[in-house]
């Protein structure tokens, strides 16, 4: 019975022992950790030759774990929802599992993290290929059991093959949404797609445009699909034009700058030292990284994650619920950055790396069957602005028939309003 005891014992404190948690996990481009994670093939600069500055994404995360674990990252490719496709022909099986990752320790006397890793894809040793265009999501993984998934991510592969241009202008909705005056400016694109031969004209009818780095409330527009605000027509016979009049141009956002020491100390929960939030309804905001983030890149005993509360007080009541959403949480609206709310106060402790994030507040009328379908009014709290200064990520799909099908990316551009 002693020795059973015993047993059980060991069991329970080697299970303890290996307990797995992800922090801080992030993938942005090798060029810049403030631009979202686009790797672009067959691109060429401005003297007509490759530019491969853009061929690589980084993957960086943190790692809670007493002993050094035996991890994995699987490579999918999804469709234009970040759905993994099923069809075998497009899995790349061999090519598509990065293993033996390399960990590093954290910095001497860092108490919220062990490990850190961070490693450029596709990687030196080969492993990894990304020989299809598209959208990628990527799963963090036990070695031996691909059901424990500890994180995932997502990146866009560009395989360069249609001529686009994108053009920006500022436009007046002419139907008079709001009579606040500045709700009714919207920045219109406007984007040229030439479909060399001998690819099917046909074939290439939807483009998807990207607002700073809300990738996961992107705008996809058909060319069959004609409404009063996005539609497409017809340059030459070869060139298709997809317009979109009425995105908000919303303001600047936020900023979040931890790495003060001396403001944010360690071991403590940390609030603004600029007092609390409130709207900026009417007001225009500073400068900030279009969503990105920058993390605290010396290595001691600051390289910390910090325990911040989020507050905002609003001299209104508002129609729904306030989220905080940011380059923390890839942009994404999520229960857990639901803020509590006492009259209006709202209030919400987060834990977060040590680093300067892009963030904003906004307002939802929740409906969790898709984020798709939920009701989010961005402008109701941060305002709108025409000149505030976006980024529009432009990706032109073809449907390539090979494989058994698939939507490929085949052209990219990039708007700076």
């Amino acid at each position: 019975m002693f020795i059973y005891l015993v047993f059980i014992l060991l069991v329970q404190t080697l299970s303890a022992q290996n307990l797995i948690e992800v922090k801080g996990l992030r993938t942005y481009s090798i060029k810049d950790e403030i631009l979202p994670p686009i790797i672009i093939y067959n691109d060429l600069n401005s003297s007509g030759i490759e530019d491969t500055s853009n061929d690589y994404i980084i993957i960086e995360f943190d790692l809670v774990s007493q002993l050094k674990p035996n991890l994995q990252i699987i490579f999918q490719l999804c469709d234009k929802n970040w759905k993994p496709i099923d069809n075998i022909f497009l899995q790349n099986f061999g090519k598509d599992r990065f293993y033996n990752l390399q960990f590093r320790n954290a910095p001497n006397g860092v108490k919220t993290y062990n490990y850190t890793f961070r490693q450029r894809f596709p990687d030196e040793r080969g492993q990894i290929t990304f020989p299809y265009s598209g959208k990628y999501k990527f799963l963090i993984t036990d070695f031996n059991d691909d059901r424990k998934i500890y994180g995932e991510g997502y990146f866009v592969v560009v395989y360069q093959k249609f001529p686009v241009s994108a053009n920006f202008a500022r436009e007046v909705i002419d139907d008079s949404l709001s009579e606040i005056m500045e709700f009714n400016r919207r920045q219109k694109i406007l984007v040229n797609v030439e479909i060399p031969k001998p690819f099917d004209i046909f074939r290439q009818n939807e483009i998807e445009i990207v607002q700073n780095q809300k990738f996961f409330f992107s705008t996809i527009i058909n060319f069959n699909r004609k409404t009063r605000y996005e539609f497409g027509r017809y340059l030459k016979s070869n060139v298709k034009q997809y317009i979109k009049r009425d995105f908000y141009g919303g303001n600047e956002y936020r900023q979040l700058d931890l790495t003060d020491i001396r403001k944010y100390p360690n071991d403590r929960l940390l609030t603004s030292f600029t007092g609390i939030d409130v709207t900026r309804k009417f007001n225009y905001g500073g400068k900030d990284f279009n969503g990105g983030a920058l993390y605290y890149r010396k290595d001691d005993i600051y390289n910390e994650y910090l325990d911040y509360r989020f507050e905002l007080t609003l001299p209104y009541s508002v129609d729904g619920e306030i989220y905080v959403i940011g380059s923390f949480n890839n942009w994404r609206i999520d229960e857990k950055y639901k803020m509590e709310r006492r009259g209006n106060y709202y209030s919400l402790v987060v834990n977060l790396k040590r680093g300067v994030y892009d963030y904003q507040y906004v307002c939802v009328k929740e409906n969790y069957a898709s984020e798709k379908t939920f009701m989010i009014d961005w402008v109701e709290v941060e305002g709108n602005n025409w000149n505030t200064k976006n980024s529009y990520y432009i990706f032109v799909y073809y449907n390539n028939p090979d494989y058994g099908g698939w939507d490929e990316i085949v052209g990219f551009a990039e708007v700076k309003t």
